[in-house]
């Protein structure tokens, strides 16, 4: 899990981009999108959810408290979160970022 503070209002709220951007983070982790779910909330904020092949990855903004969570499940015993770290930094404009990684059940 990934937690984003301080983040740019204006990119939070373009929808295209923080879609694109999560579609290239599944690639970067070398997972495969089965599908794809999205709603843009009005006034403002955005939930995506893609269904891996691995599992799921989903992003939800709050542009008014200039906030992101992301969360990565996965079963995929190559995930590199330093290497999600450094593509967030490239790709989102934020001050602060917190990482949690919960591990679950002994299926993976």
């Amino acid at each position: 899990m990934f937690d984003l503070f301080g983040c740019n209002f204006d990119q939070l709220e373009n929808t295209d981009y923080i879609i694109e951007m999560l579609e290239k983070l599944v690639e970067i982790l070398d997972a495969t999108i089965i599908s794809k779910a999205f709603h843009k909330f009005h006034p403002q904020g955005l939930s995506v959810a893609l269904i891996i092949s691995e599992s799921h990855v989903t992003i939800h903004t709050w542009p008014e408290d200039n906030y992101v969570g992301i969360d990565i499940f996965t079963c995929s015993k190559s995930f590199d979160s330093d290497k999600v770290v450094a593509y967030l930094k490239e790709n989102l404009i934020f001050e602060k970022i917190e990482m949690k990684e919960i591990l679950r059940g002994q299926i993976c």
